[in-house]
């Protein structure tokens, strides 16, 4: 099993040293992990209210942490990967940065609507003064344009505008389709992301049959437990890997030097 979405405490918003996860996921019995913290809001001109990524300065000394913790020996082989939010108009200025840095893998996320951090537990309470089904084809297009942009490899927690439980009055299966074949059609790998169960939507992310729809369109994925401290490290790991086979998959994206391969599952 592969792990490829764990933080560090450099998010502000995360516990536990590097090496804590990686013990962590010997324990799991993991074979694989990936290292993709948030990239540095302040290098795309962003300033949110509540820190929620490193600092501009302390990117490269990410870098050289993971990379050196790959040095270590033992059965878990290590990806030093990124989580980037997809802000629409620094397209270019994230692509110049990009390659600066030599990335196994890079995560495109959206927890920004305009200067809504629509994730944050904080902000939470303002999902009760918006309409919802307008909210819903707003963030999907954002998904849409994350994905046609070609700076990411795999995109994170795809559906992640239901994590405090609020859906569209006629739900929100008429997305899944369209986005499956987005996906398709740029090459982007979809992650599992396990954090959902513990958030109050209990779901995991995406929903099973935008899943099922990414396999009928052919759409890779890969793993993520969106680790915030040790002991989440593969969590619900057995129930996903059920979820992923009950939908037809068989294997799973790897990726190294921001190529993709797979492994079976």
């Amino acid at each position: 099993m592969i792990d490829y979405h764990l933080h560090t405490p450099r998010c502000c918003h995360a516990e536990g040293a590097p090496e804590e996860y990686l013990a962590a996921a010997e324990l799991k019995g993991l074979s694989e992990i990936g290292f993709a913290d948030h990239f540095p809001l302040g290098l795309l001109g962003c300033t949110p209210r509540v820190p929620v990524t490193m600092k501009p300065g302390e990117l490269d000394d990410y870098m050289e942490q993971i990379e050196a913790l790959k040095g270590c020996p033992g059965p878990v082989k290590i990806k030093v990967g990124i989580e980037v939010d997809y802000l629409p108009g620094t397209e270019h200025k994230l692509e110049a940065l990009l390659k600066e840095y030599n990335f196994d893998y890079v995560i495109g996320s959206i927890h920004f609507m305009d200067d809504w951090d629509f994730t944050h537990p904080v902000y939470a309470d303002s999902y009760r003064h918006r309409n919802i089904d307008n909210l819903y084809s707003a963030y999907f297009k954002l998904v849409r344009d994350l994905c046609r942009s070609g700076l990411f490899d795999i995109i994170g927690h795809i559906d992640v505008i239901k994590k405090f439980g609020y859906r569209p009055a006629g739900g929100a299966d008429h997305y899944w389709s369209e986005t499956a074949r987005v996906l398709k059609e740029t090459g982007i790998c979809l992650e599992l992301n396990t954090a959902g169960r513990d958030a109050p939507v209990e779901e995991f992310y995406p929903h099973r049959r935008l899943l099922e729809a990414c396999f009928r369109e052919g759409v890779p994925v890969t793993m993520g437990s969106d680790a915030h401290g040790p002991g989440q490290v593969g969590r619900y790991f057995t129930e996903a890997i059920e979820l992923l086979k009950s939908a037809g998959y068989r294997e799973l994206a790897v990726f190294e030097k921001r190529s993709m391969g797979s492994q079976p599952l």
